[in-house]
């Protein structure tokens, strides 16, 4: 069950993200790629996340130096936009940042600092002051600029929140910690294992009904997951 914080924060999340969060993980997407495990299935995660076929992502993932921090913002920007990928691909290849991009393509920067309840704490707060009362008009007519690393950060939150059901603070906490994405996918992974697994012996359903012959094909009840 959400806790009432937790369904404030994800339906911020829900309002700001394109497409609906998935929760399956396909093994064989970025498998050429030098990755940890964990970062594979992040951006398996987002790639499907923003609505990008295998080929599709594994394609712009070899063409940018970091894709485990660039892709999420390519297919971010892709979808807020309704540009092409190979497009927004050109731009960063051709030395903009990702704050620069997005100002090309016209996407607000609303659209990536999400209105959280709480300051997320430093390097997040800053930039969360900033523009959480943008529509009350800004307080200066001086931007804050958000670096490569915290755009990257503020869009990969809200696919690690939406995926896996946590609040969006959490993620941005544990980043400020050093922990990275896709260290955080791979945990809540474990997790989400874990968890089933003790669901399945506190309900041992699948297993003969108590009293059955032994001789009986006896139905278990399924995992409704």
């Amino acid at each position: 069950m959400k806790h009432p914080l937790s369904r404030v924060l994800l339906a911020t999340a829900t309002a700001m993200l394109v497409i609906s969060p998935v929760v399956a993980l396909d093994a064989d997407w970025f498998g050429g790629l030098r990755l940890s495990g964990g970062d594979r299935n992040y951006l398996s995660i987002t790639a499907a996340h923003f609505g990008s076929d295998q080929r599709e992502a594994e394609g712009l993932a070899r063409r940018l130096n970091r894709p485990g921090e660039d892709l999420p913002v390519l297919l971010f920007l892709a979808a807020e936009s309704g540009r092409s990928s190979r497009q927004i691909l050109d731009l960063r290849l051709s030395g903009l940042s990702w704050w620069e991009i997005r100002a090309r393509l016209g996407v607000a920067p609303g659209r990536i600092v999400v209105a959280l309840p709480q300051d997320p704490g430093p390097p997040y707060g800053k930039a969360w002051g900033h523009y959480r009362n943008q529509k009350k008009g800004p307080k200066s007519r001086r931007q804050v600029v958000l670096s490569d690393a915290e755009f990257s950060d503020w869009i990969g939150a809200r696919v690690v929140s939406r995926a896996f059901d946590v609040e969006m603070a959490v993620v941005l906490r544990s980043r400020a910690g050093g922990q990275s994405l896709g260290d955080m996918v791979a945990q809540q992974e474990r997790n989400r294992a874990t968890t089933k697994s003790t669901a399945g012996r506190a309900h041992p359903g699948n297993g003969k009904a108590k009293g059955e012959n032994r001789g009986g094909a006896g139905k278990g009840a399924k995992d409704g997951h």
